[in-house]
This record gives C-alpha cells, sequence and structure tokens, in this order.
C-alpha cells in the first residue's frame, strides 16, 4: 500500500492539469464568498452577513463549495483517461499491481481530493465566522457542522460516479461531455419525463441535494410564496437527511465496484 501510495503521489501532484484545476477550484469558491459578502441585502430575519456568522456558515460554505463539485469531477475523469492514454495502467499491472490495485490508487485520490475540499470549506468557515463573531455570538458554533460532513460524502460520490465514466469511455473529451449531458439534461428527462415515481433516488439528483439551500433562505423567502413569489425546492421530499446520506453511500459502493468490475473484464 505504500508503494501504491507512493506511485499515486508522482502521477497525480506532478500533473499540470491537477494544478490547474484544483486552483481554479480554491480560486473560484474564494472570489464566489468574497462577491457574495458584498452584496448588501436584508430580508425580515434574513441578511447577507449572516450567512457568513457561526452557526449559518456551516450550512452556507458547503453549498457554495457543492457548486464546484464539476471541477473535481473533471479532474478524476482527466487524471484517470490519462492512465489509459500514456498506458501507465498497463504498466502497474505489468510490474505485479492488479485491478483491485488500481482501483485502491484512483480511491485514495479521491479521498486526498475530498479531504482538501473538506478543509476548504472548514478553514474558510472558521475564519469568516471569527471575524464576523458579534460581541454575544459564540467565537465557535458548531451548530449545524454535520453539513460540512454531508458535503464531504456529496464530494466523494460525484467523483466517483466521475471515475465510473472514465473507466467506461476512456476519453478525455468523450468522458467529460457524457458526464456533463447525463447530469443535464440526460438524468433530469429519466427522472422527471420516464421515471417520475422514483425521482428522488436518482444519483445525480440525490448526490447534489445533499447540500440543499441554506435553511435561512427558505425560512425568509417562504412567506414570499404567497404573494406570487415562486421559490424552488431544493429539499430532497420524501427521504429524511439519514436516508440520503444512506443512499448516496450506497452509490459510492454500486459505483465503485462497477468500475472494479469493468476493468477487470475489459483490457487494460
Amino acid at each position: 500500500m505504500p508503494r501504491l501510495i507512493q506511485i499515486e503521489n508522482i502521477k497525480t501532484f506532478s500533473s499540470n492539469t491537477f494544478r490547474v484545476i484544483i486552483s481554479l477550484h480554491l480560486l473560484f469558491f474564494v472570489l464566489v464568498l468574497l462577491s457574495i459578502s458584498r452584496v448588501e441585502v436584508s430580508l425580515g430575519e434574513f441578511s447577507v452577513s449572516r450567512l457568513y456568522q457561526f452557526p449559518d456558515v456551516w450550512e452556507f460554505f458547503p453549498w457554495i463549495a457543492s457548486w464546484f463539485n464539476i471541477l473535481l469531477a473533471v479532474l478524476i475523469i482527466v487524471l484517470t483517461c490519462n492512465e489509459f492514454r500514456y498506458n501507465t495502467f498497463r504498466q502497474q499491472v505489468m510490474n505485479g499491481l492488479h485491478e483491485g490495485h488500481l482501483l485502491l490508487g484512483k480511491i485514495y485520490i479521491i479521498l486526498v481530493i475530498a479531504v482538501y475540499a473538506l478543509l476548504l470549506v472548514v478553514v474558510s468557515g472558521v475564519v469568516s465566522g471569527s471575524l464576523q463573531a458579534g460581541p454575544q455570538s459564540s467565537l465557535m458554533d458548531l451548530s449545524g457542522f454535520q453539513h460540512v460532513g454531508i458535503y464531504l460524502l456529496q464530494t466523494v460520490a460525484y467523483m466517483s460516479m466521475a471515475l465510473l465514466f472514465a473507466v467506461l469511455l476512456r476519453n478525455n473529451g468523450l468522458a467529460i461531455i457524457i458526464f456533463i449531458l447525463y447530469l443535464f439534461p440526460g438524468e433530469v428527462i429519466l427522472r422527471n419525463v420516464i421515471f417520475p415515481s422514483v425521482e428522488s433516488y436518482f444519483p445525480a439528483k440525490l448526490i447534489s441535494d445533499l447540500t440543499p439551500l441554506p435553511s435561512m433562505f427558505t425560512s425568509s423567502l417562504a412567506p414570499l410564496q404567497g404573494s406570487g413569489f415562486q421559490m424552488g425546492t431544493t429539499v430532497q421530499e420524501g427521504l429524511t437527511v439519514a436516508q440520503s446520506t444512506g443512499f448516496a453511500a450506497l452509490y459510492v459502493v454500486v459505483f465503485l465496484g462497477i468500475t472494479y468490475w469493468v476493468l477487470r473484464k475489459r483490457s487494460i
């Protein structure tokens, strides 16, 4: 295992693609947070400044970070497809590794990237919440911190799905295009037109809904619905948080299981 980790570290962290996409992910996340913080909106109990304070920061920051999970998924697709493009998977097998080792290596990279995304949310949340803490607020209110853990599961799920697309298609451009087209409009058509009765259980919807619109938005804007304002529903209907996270974890296992099966059945 240490040898496998060393190999993955060399292949991944020396990749210009890895550096560029991670840099873009970090840059976009910070820029969006800074941009929203400059907006001055106050509606009833809602104000933008509260989103940057404890404990609302633990719900708001994971929601913002979830916007950029597509970048992390694309990164996994590129890194994995490059393994086939440059025959590094084949070389590793020739050097004594088997398909299980190849999958474990990619799971390790998925976890490393997911932990990076988690730390980004936590560190930025701590900094923002501490700077915005008022004289009567707690310096470190962890109420709602479970949203951060759920965000971690969401990033792993997205990247596991992307890994499956990469192993199936083995071409950077094709895999990225098909993956994005599946997310929209592919699955949207499937769940709304063909299988509306099980809409909530489709993988992309279930995974994306793990980080719904922060409750401060929904509670503040709900009274406006009666005056003709329509607010989209982002919370899973019919599924509890425990059920949603359980199904998401199950999807991760399914994605990785199919990926392993494909690696075993198809020539590397």
